[in-house]
Protein backbone atom coordinates (compact mmCIF):
# COMPACT_ATOMS: atom_id res chain seq x y z
CA UNK A 1 0.00 0.00 0.00
CA UNK A 2 1.14 3.55 -0.66
CA UNK A 3 -0.39 6.78 0.63
CA UNK A 4 -3.30 8.04 -1.42
CA UNK A 5 -6.93 8.96 -1.06
CA UNK A 6 -9.73 6.63 -2.00
CA UNK A 7 -11.93 7.97 -4.73
CA UNK A 8 -15.73 7.87 -4.95
CA UNK A 9 -16.59 6.44 -8.30
CA UNK A 10 -20.22 6.41 -9.18
CA UNK A 11 -22.09 9.67 -8.66
CA UNK A 12 -25.64 10.00 -9.98
CA UNK A 13 -27.13 12.43 -12.49
CA UNK A 14 -30.98 12.76 -12.49
CA UNK A 15 -32.69 11.17 -15.49
CA UNK A 16 -34.76 13.30 -17.92
CA UNK A 17 -38.47 13.32 -17.45
CA UNK A 18 -40.66 11.98 -20.24
CA UNK A 19 -43.28 14.36 -21.73
CA UNK A 20 -46.79 13.04 -22.27
CA UNK A 21 -48.71 13.66 -25.48
CA UNK A 22 -52.54 13.93 -25.79
CA UNK A 23 -54.51 13.72 -29.10
CA UNK A 24 -58.18 15.00 -29.35
CA UNK A 25 -60.68 14.04 -32.10
CA UNK A 26 -63.45 16.48 -33.33
CA UNK A 27 -67.08 15.55 -34.49
CA UNK A 28 -69.44 17.11 -37.09
CA UNK A 29 -73.14 17.95 -36.41
CA UNK A 30 -74.26 17.56 -40.04
CA UNK A 31 -76.32 14.42 -40.91
CA UNK A 32 -74.52 12.36 -43.60
CA UNK A 33 -76.42 11.38 -46.77
CA UNK A 34 -77.55 7.73 -46.93
CA UNK A 35 -75.47 5.40 -49.08
CA UNK A 36 -76.97 2.45 -50.99
CA UNK A 37 -75.06 -0.85 -50.81
CA UNK A 38 -75.97 -3.71 -53.12
CA UNK A 39 -77.31 -6.68 -51.18
CA UNK A 40 -74.72 -9.09 -52.61
CA UNK A 41 -71.68 -7.00 -51.54
CA UNK A 42 -69.76 -8.46 -48.51
CA UNK A 43 -67.48 -6.24 -46.36
CA UNK A 44 -63.74 -6.97 -46.82
CA UNK A 45 -62.35 -8.78 -43.74
CA UNK A 46 -59.52 -7.06 -41.86
CA UNK A 47 -56.03 -8.50 -42.39
CA UNK A 48 -54.70 -10.53 -39.43
CA UNK A 49 -52.01 -8.79 -37.36
CA UNK A 50 -48.44 -9.52 -38.43
CA UNK A 51 -46.74 -12.18 -36.33
CA UNK A 52 -43.93 -10.96 -34.08
CA UNK A 53 -40.48 -12.10 -35.26
CA UNK A 54 -39.21 -15.10 -33.28
CA UNK A 55 -36.78 -14.32 -30.48
CA UNK A 56 -33.20 -15.18 -31.43
CA UNK A 57 -31.93 -18.48 -30.06
CA UNK A 58 -29.02 -17.75 -27.70
CA UNK A 59 -25.92 -19.90 -27.81
CA UNK A 60 -25.31 -21.05 -24.22
CA UNK A 61 -22.32 -23.17 -25.16
CA UNK A 62 -21.58 -26.57 -23.68
CA UNK A 63 -19.22 -28.00 -21.04
CA UNK A 64 -15.72 -28.12 -22.52
CA UNK A 65 -12.57 -30.16 -21.86
CA UNK A 66 -10.38 -27.24 -22.97
CA UNK A 67 -9.17 -25.25 -19.96
CA UNK A 68 -9.80 -22.38 -19.87
CA UNK A 69 -12.56 -22.56 -22.48
CA UNK A 70 -12.42 -18.78 -23.07
CA UNK A 71 -9.56 -16.28 -23.02
CA UNK A 72 -10.13 -14.27 -19.83
CA UNK A 73 -10.26 -10.47 -19.94
CA UNK A 74 -8.18 -10.19 -16.76
CA UNK A 75 -6.37 -6.99 -15.79
CA UNK A 76 -2.61 -6.62 -16.09
CA UNK A 77 -0.41 -4.52 -13.82
CA UNK A 78 1.53 -1.82 -15.68
CA UNK A 79 5.28 -1.20 -15.69
CA UNK A 80 5.65 2.57 -15.42
CA UNK A 81 9.39 2.46 -16.12
CA UNK A 82 10.66 3.11 -12.60
CA UNK A 83 13.45 1.13 -10.95
CA UNK A 84 12.96 -2.14 -9.08
CA UNK A 85 15.22 -3.77 -6.49
CA UNK A 86 16.71 -6.67 -8.44
CA UNK A 87 18.89 -8.06 -5.64
CA UNK A 88 17.28 -6.80 -2.44
CA UNK A 89 18.81 -6.77 1.02
CA UNK A 90 16.21 -6.75 3.79
CA UNK A 91 17.21 -4.76 6.88
CA UNK A 92 14.96 -5.49 9.86
CA UNK A 93 14.57 -2.68 12.41
CA UNK A 94 13.06 -3.41 15.83
CA UNK A 95 13.02 -1.98 19.36
CA UNK A 96 14.70 -4.09 22.03
CA UNK A 97 11.60 -3.55 24.18
CA UNK A 98 9.55 -5.55 21.62
CA UNK A 99 8.69 -9.09 22.72
CA UNK A 100 8.73 -10.39 19.13
CA UNK A 101 12.21 -9.36 17.99
CA UNK A 102 13.47 -12.87 17.16
CA UNK A 103 10.32 -13.82 15.24
CA UNK A 104 10.34 -10.58 13.24
CA UNK A 105 13.99 -10.98 12.29
CA UNK A 106 13.24 -14.54 11.14
CA UNK A 107 10.66 -13.13 8.70
CA UNK A 108 13.27 -10.94 7.00
CA UNK A 109 15.88 -13.72 7.03
CA UNK A 110 13.69 -16.35 5.34
CA UNK A 111 11.01 -14.69 3.22
CA UNK A 112 13.25 -13.93 0.25
CA UNK A 113 15.05 -17.24 -0.11
CA UNK A 114 12.40 -19.72 -1.30
CA UNK A 115 9.53 -20.46 -3.66
CA UNK A 116 7.06 -18.00 -2.12
CA UNK A 117 9.29 -15.03 -2.92
CA UNK A 118 9.98 -16.34 -6.42
CA UNK A 119 6.25 -16.75 -7.07
CA UNK A 120 5.31 -13.20 -6.01
CA UNK A 121 8.27 -11.17 -7.36
CA UNK A 122 10.31 -12.95 -10.07
CA UNK A 123 8.08 -12.14 -13.04
CA UNK A 124 8.59 -8.44 -12.22
CA UNK A 125 12.37 -8.78 -12.41
CA UNK A 126 13.21 -9.24 -8.72
CA UNK A 127 15.66 -11.90 -7.56
CA UNK A 128 16.16 -13.59 -4.16
CA UNK A 129 16.38 -11.31 -1.11
CA UNK A 130 19.12 -11.70 1.49
CA UNK A 131 19.24 -10.64 5.12
CA UNK A 132 20.85 -12.23 8.21
CA UNK A 133 22.25 -11.03 11.53
CA UNK A 134 24.41 -8.31 9.96
CA UNK A 135 21.18 -6.70 8.72
CA UNK A 136 19.39 -6.63 12.08
CA UNK A 137 19.01 -3.24 13.77
CA UNK A 138 18.07 -2.98 17.47
CA UNK A 139 16.88 0.33 18.90
CA UNK A 140 17.45 0.53 22.64
CA UNK A 141 15.73 3.90 23.19
CA UNK A 142 12.30 3.72 24.85
CA UNK A 143 9.63 3.46 22.15
CA UNK A 144 7.58 6.64 21.60
CA UNK A 145 3.83 6.66 22.25
CA UNK A 146 3.18 7.44 18.59
CA UNK A 147 4.92 8.19 15.30
CA UNK A 148 3.46 9.77 12.17
CA UNK A 149 4.45 8.93 8.62
CA UNK A 150 6.28 12.26 8.40
CA UNK A 151 8.20 11.56 11.61
CA UNK A 152 9.08 8.08 10.40
CA UNK A 153 10.43 9.40 7.10
CA UNK A 154 12.73 11.74 9.04
CA UNK A 155 13.66 8.95 11.47
CA UNK A 156 14.60 6.49 8.71
CA UNK A 157 16.53 9.11 6.75
CA UNK A 158 18.51 10.29 9.78
CA UNK A 159 19.59 6.77 10.77
CA UNK A 160 20.71 5.81 7.27
CA UNK A 161 22.62 9.08 6.83
CA UNK A 162 24.59 8.92 10.11
CA UNK A 163 28.36 9.15 9.76
CA UNK A 164 28.75 6.80 12.72
CA UNK A 165 26.40 4.01 13.73
CA UNK A 166 24.39 4.21 10.51
CA UNK A 167 21.99 1.43 9.68
CA UNK A 168 23.53 -1.20 7.37
CA UNK A 169 22.90 -0.88 3.65
CA UNK A 170 23.91 -3.76 1.38
CA UNK A 171 22.82 -4.17 -2.25
CA UNK A 172 19.39 -2.73 -3.12
CA UNK A 173 18.45 -2.17 0.55
CA UNK A 174 14.87 -2.12 1.80
CA UNK A 175 14.35 -1.24 5.47
CA UNK A 176 11.37 -2.72 7.30
CA UNK A 177 10.61 -0.94 10.57
CA UNK A 178 8.37 -2.82 13.02
CA UNK A 179 6.72 -0.48 15.52
CA UNK A 180 6.38 -2.03 18.99
CA UNK A 181 3.08 -2.53 20.78
CA UNK A 182 3.60 0.69 22.75
CA UNK A 183 3.82 2.88 19.61
CA UNK A 184 0.81 3.90 17.52
CA UNK A 185 1.25 4.67 13.83
CA UNK A 186 -0.59 7.91 13.05
CA UNK A 187 -1.75 8.73 9.51
CA UNK A 188 -3.44 12.08 8.90
CA UNK A 189 -3.97 12.50 12.63
CA UNK A 190 -5.65 9.11 13.15
CA UNK A 191 -4.42 5.69 14.22
CA UNK A 192 -3.54 3.56 11.19
CA UNK A 193 -4.84 0.44 12.92
CA UNK A 194 -8.23 2.06 13.54
CA UNK A 195 -8.41 2.78 9.79
CA UNK A 196 -7.68 -0.84 8.93
CA UNK A 197 -4.20 0.02 7.59
CA UNK A 198 -1.67 -2.65 8.50
CA UNK A 199 1.36 -0.95 6.97
CA UNK A 200 2.74 1.09 4.10
CA UNK A 201 5.91 1.55 2.10
CA UNK A 202 7.62 4.65 0.76
CA UNK A 203 11.09 5.99 -0.03
CA UNK A 204 13.43 8.69 1.22
CA UNK A 205 16.40 10.36 -0.43
CA UNK A 206 19.68 9.96 1.49
CA UNK A 207 22.66 11.88 0.09
CA UNK A 208 20.86 12.08 -3.24
CA UNK A 209 20.10 8.35 -3.38
CA UNK A 210 16.50 7.08 -3.15
CA UNK A 211 16.06 4.40 -0.50
CA UNK A 212 13.02 2.17 0.03
CA UNK A 213 11.48 1.40 3.41
CA UNK A 214 8.35 -0.16 4.87
CA UNK A 215 6.52 0.50 8.14
CA UNK A 216 4.49 -2.17 9.96
CA UNK A 217 2.57 -1.23 13.14
CA UNK A 218 1.32 -3.66 15.77
CA UNK A 219 -2.42 -3.93 15.13
CA UNK A 220 -4.11 -6.34 17.50
CA UNK A 221 -2.50 -9.19 19.38
CA UNK A 222 -2.18 -11.77 16.60
CA UNK A 223 1.30 -12.24 15.19
CA UNK A 224 -0.25 -13.41 11.91
CA UNK A 225 -1.46 -9.86 11.25
CA UNK A 226 2.11 -8.56 11.44
CA UNK A 227 3.61 -11.15 9.07
CA UNK A 228 0.71 -10.77 6.66
CA UNK A 229 1.38 -7.03 6.40
CA UNK A 230 5.14 -7.54 6.25
CA UNK A 231 4.91 -9.93 3.28
CA UNK A 232 2.57 -7.49 1.51
CA UNK A 233 4.79 -4.44 2.03
CA UNK A 234 8.11 -6.13 1.30
CA UNK A 235 6.92 -7.47 -2.06
CA UNK A 236 5.55 -4.05 -3.01
CA UNK A 237 8.69 -2.28 -1.79
CA UNK A 238 10.92 -4.27 -4.18
CA UNK A 239 8.59 -4.15 -7.22
CA UNK A 240 7.65 -0.47 -6.72
CA UNK A 241 10.31 0.93 -4.37
CA UNK A 242 9.93 4.63 -5.20
CA UNK A 243 6.16 5.04 -5.64
CA UNK A 244 6.07 8.85 -5.53
CA UNK A 245 9.09 9.78 -7.63
CA UNK A 246 9.66 6.83 -9.99
CA UNK A 247 6.73 4.39 -9.96
CA UNK A 248 7.49 0.93 -11.34
CA UNK A 249 4.91 -1.90 -11.14
CA UNK A 250 1.92 0.09 -10.03
CA UNK A 251 -1.59 0.49 -11.44
CA UNK A 252 -3.39 -1.45 -14.13
CA UNK A 253 -2.97 -0.72 -17.85
CA UNK A 254 -5.07 1.99 -19.49
CA UNK A 255 -7.30 -0.65 -21.10
CA UNK A 256 -7.93 -2.19 -17.67
CA UNK A 257 -9.45 0.87 -16.00
CA UNK A 258 -12.31 -1.33 -14.72
CA UNK A 259 -9.80 -3.03 -12.43
CA UNK A 260 -8.57 0.34 -11.10
CA UNK A 261 -12.14 1.29 -10.15
CA UNK A 262 -12.72 -2.17 -8.69
CA UNK A 263 -9.56 -1.87 -6.56
CA UNK A 264 -10.45 1.70 -5.49
CA UNK A 265 -7.12 2.81 -7.02
CA UNK A 266 -5.05 0.60 -4.71
CA UNK A 267 -3.21 -1.42 -7.32
CA UNK A 268 0.29 -2.59 -6.55
CA UNK A 269 0.90 -6.34 -6.60
CA UNK A 270 0.01 -6.76 -2.92
CA UNK A 271 -3.02 -4.46 -3.05
CA UNK A 272 -4.53 -6.29 -6.01
CA UNK A 273 -5.11 -9.45 -3.93
CA UNK A 274 -5.61 -8.18 -0.37
CA UNK A 275 -9.42 -7.81 -0.62
CA UNK A 276 -10.07 -11.49 -1.29
CA UNK A 277 -11.12 -13.85 1.49
CA UNK A 278 -8.66 -16.49 0.26
CA UNK A 279 -5.65 -14.14 0.10
CA UNK A 280 -3.98 -15.49 3.27
CA UNK A 281 -1.43 -18.31 3.17
CA UNK A 282 -1.22 -20.13 6.48
CA UNK A 283 1.98 -21.96 7.46
CA UNK A 284 2.06 -25.05 5.27
CA UNK A 285 0.24 -23.40 2.36
CA UNK A 286 3.67 -22.25 1.14
CA UNK A 287 7.30 -22.89 2.03
CA UNK A 288 7.13 -20.23 4.78
CA UNK A 289 6.67 -20.98 8.47
CA UNK A 290 4.50 -17.92 9.05
CA UNK A 291 1.33 -16.43 7.55
CA UNK A 292 1.88 -14.46 4.34
CA UNK A 293 -0.26 -12.85 1.66
CA UNK A 294 -0.83 -14.07 -1.88
CA UNK A 295 -0.01 -11.40 -4.48
CA UNK A 296 -0.99 -10.50 -8.04
CA UNK A 297 0.61 -12.30 -10.99
CA UNK A 298 0.11 -10.94 -14.52
CA UNK A 299 1.30 -14.25 -15.94
CA UNK A 300 -1.12 -16.38 -13.93
CA UNK A 301 -4.08 -14.05 -14.59
CA UNK A 302 -3.47 -13.99 -18.33
CA UNK A 303 -3.26 -17.80 -18.53
CA UNK A 304 -6.67 -18.23 -16.88
CA UNK A 305 -5.30 -19.33 -13.51
CA UNK A 306 -5.82 -17.65 -10.16
CA UNK A 307 -4.29 -14.16 -10.44
CA UNK A 308 -3.19 -14.36 -6.80
CA UNK A 309 -0.11 -16.51 -6.22
CA UNK A 310 1.11 -18.85 -4.89
CA UNK A 311 -1.93 -20.94 -5.79
CA UNK A 312 -3.26 -23.40 -3.23
CA UNK A 313 -2.40 -27.06 -3.67
CA UNK A 314 -5.06 -28.78 -5.78
CA UNK A 315 -6.86 -25.49 -6.49
CA UNK A 316 -9.11 -25.23 -9.55
CA UNK A 317 -9.67 -21.58 -10.45
CA UNK A 318 -13.06 -20.54 -11.87
CA UNK A 319 -14.56 -17.28 -13.12
CA UNK A 320 -16.52 -15.76 -16.00
CA UNK A 321 -15.28 -13.32 -18.60
CA UNK A 322 -16.79 -10.88 -21.06
CA UNK A 323 -16.56 -12.25 -24.59
CA UNK A 324 -16.40 -8.91 -26.41
CA UNK A 325 -15.28 -5.47 -25.24
CA UNK A 326 -15.70 -2.01 -26.79
CA UNK A 327 -13.60 1.12 -26.65
CA UNK A 328 -15.28 3.55 -24.24
CA UNK A 329 -14.43 7.02 -22.96
CA UNK A 330 -14.38 7.76 -19.23
CA UNK A 331 -14.34 11.32 -17.89
CA UNK A 332 -11.83 11.40 -15.02
CA UNK A 333 -11.93 15.19 -14.52
CA UNK A 334 -13.77 14.81 -11.20
CA UNK A 335 -10.86 12.65 -10.01
CA UNK A 336 -8.20 15.08 -11.20
CA UNK A 337 -7.59 13.40 -14.56
CA UNK A 338 -8.60 13.72 -18.20
CA UNK A 339 -10.90 11.81 -20.53
CA UNK A 340 -9.48 8.28 -20.82
CA UNK A 341 -10.15 5.65 -23.46
CA UNK A 342 -10.35 2.15 -22.05
CA UNK A 343 -12.06 -1.21 -22.64
CA UNK A 344 -15.62 -1.78 -21.51
CA UNK A 345 -19.18 -2.17 -22.75
CA UNK A 346 -20.99 0.63 -24.59
CA UNK A 347 -24.45 1.09 -23.12
CA UNK A 348 -26.55 4.17 -23.83
CA UNK A 349 -28.59 5.55 -20.96
CA UNK A 350 -32.12 4.11 -21.13
CA UNK A 351 -31.33 1.59 -23.89
CA UNK A 352 -30.93 -2.04 -22.68
CA UNK A 353 -28.05 -4.07 -24.07
CA UNK A 354 -27.45 -7.81 -23.80
CA UNK A 355 -23.90 -9.17 -23.61
CA UNK A 356 -22.50 -12.73 -23.48
CA UNK A 357 -20.38 -14.02 -20.59
CA UNK A 358 -18.22 -17.14 -20.77
CA UNK A 359 -17.68 -19.53 -17.84
CA UNK A 360 -14.08 -20.73 -17.54
CA UNK A 361 -11.93 -22.78 -15.17
CA UNK A 362 -8.36 -24.04 -15.33
CA UNK A 363 -9.28 -27.67 -14.73
CA UNK A 364 -12.22 -30.08 -14.42
CA UNK A 365 -14.78 -28.62 -12.04
CA UNK A 366 -18.52 -28.81 -11.49
CA UNK A 367 -20.86 -25.84 -11.97
CA UNK A 368 -20.70 -22.64 -9.97
CA UNK A 369 -23.14 -19.78 -9.47
CA UNK A 370 -22.87 -16.20 -10.68
CA UNK A 371 -24.55 -12.93 -9.84
CA UNK A 372 -24.21 -9.41 -11.25
CA UNK A 373 -23.87 -6.44 -8.90
CA UNK A 374 -23.59 -2.71 -9.42
CA UNK A 375 -20.28 -1.45 -8.04
CA UNK A 376 -17.20 -3.35 -6.95
CA UNK A 377 -16.05 -5.75 -4.28
CA UNK A 378 -17.23 -3.44 -1.49
CA UNK A 379 -20.86 -3.89 -2.62
CA UNK A 380 -23.37 -2.44 -5.03
CA UNK A 381 -25.25 0.83 -5.10
CA UNK A 382 -28.85 0.91 -3.99
CA UNK A 383 -29.78 3.90 -6.14
CA UNK A 384 -31.07 1.89 -9.10
CA UNK A 385 -28.59 3.59 -11.43
CA UNK A 386 -28.04 0.31 -13.30
CA UNK A 387 -30.41 -2.65 -13.71
CA UNK A 388 -28.82 -6.07 -14.31
CA UNK A 389 -30.55 -9.31 -15.33
CA UNK A 390 -28.86 -12.65 -16.01
CA UNK A 391 -30.70 -15.26 -18.07
CA UNK A 392 -28.89 -18.11 -16.26
CA UNK A 393 -27.13 -18.04 -12.91
CA UNK A 394 -25.13 -21.29 -13.02
CA UNK A 395 -22.69 -22.87 -15.40
CA UNK A 396 -19.31 -24.53 -15.90
CA UNK A 397 -16.27 -24.27 -18.15
CA UNK A 398 -17.38 -23.69 -21.77
CA UNK A 399 -20.94 -22.57 -21.07
CA UNK A 400 -22.33 -19.05 -21.51
CA UNK A 401 -24.74 -16.71 -19.78
CA UNK A 402 -26.31 -13.52 -21.11
CA UNK A 403 -26.51 -10.32 -19.08
CA UNK A 404 -29.03 -7.59 -19.93
CA UNK A 405 -27.81 -4.17 -18.81
CA UNK A 406 -29.95 -1.05 -18.49
CA UNK A 407 -28.28 2.18 -17.38
CA UNK A 408 -30.92 4.41 -15.83
CA UNK A 409 -28.66 7.27 -14.75
CA UNK A 410 -25.13 8.04 -15.89
CA UNK A 411 -22.34 7.86 -13.32
CA UNK A 412 -20.14 10.72 -12.18
CA UNK A 413 -17.42 9.79 -14.67
CA UNK A 414 -20.01 9.13 -17.41
CA UNK A 415 -19.34 5.46 -16.69
CA UNK A 416 -20.60 2.80 -14.31
CA UNK A 417 -18.82 -0.14 -12.71
CA UNK A 418 -20.50 -3.52 -12.45
CA UNK A 419 -19.02 -6.81 -11.24
CA UNK A 420 -19.82 -10.44 -11.98
CA UNK A 421 -19.30 -12.53 -8.86
CA UNK A 422 -18.60 -16.27 -9.29
CA UNK A 423 -19.06 -18.40 -6.17
CA UNK A 424 -18.48 -22.02 -5.25
CA UNK A 425 -17.97 -23.72 -1.88
CA UNK A 426 -17.70 -20.42 -0.03
CA UNK A 427 -15.04 -18.93 -2.35
CA UNK A 428 -15.81 -16.00 -4.69
CA UNK A 429 -13.95 -14.65 -7.71
CA UNK A 430 -14.66 -11.40 -9.51
CA UNK A 431 -14.80 -9.91 -13.00
CA UNK A 432 -15.28 -6.10 -13.05
CA UNK A 433 -16.76 -4.50 -16.17
CA UNK A 434 -16.90 -0.78 -16.94
CA UNK A 435 -19.93 0.59 -18.78
CA UNK A 436 -19.53 3.74 -20.86
CA UNK A 437 -20.69 5.65 -23.83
Amino acid sequence: MKNHALFGMLGIIPASLLASLAVACGATTEEPAPVSVPAETEPTPAAPPAAAPPAPVLDHGAPSGTYPAFTPAMGQLRNNGGSILKSPTIITVTWTADDKVAELEAVGDTIGTGQYWKDVTSEYGVGPAVSGEANHVHISDPPPASMSDTELATFVNANIAKTEGAWPAGTDPVYIVYLPKATSLMLQGRSACSQGIGGYHDSTKVNGVSTAYAIVPRCGSQFDHITLSASHELAEAVTDPYPRSRPAWSGFRDEDLAWEFFQQFQSENGDACEFYRDSDLAPGDSDLTFTAQRQWSNKSAKAGHDPCVPVFKGEKYFNVTTLALDDIDVDLSSLGGDVATTKGIKVKVGEPRQIPLGFYSDGPLGPWTIKAISGGIAGGRSSGGVDLELDVTEGENGQKAYLTITVNTAGKTNSELITIVSSRSGISHYMPILLGR
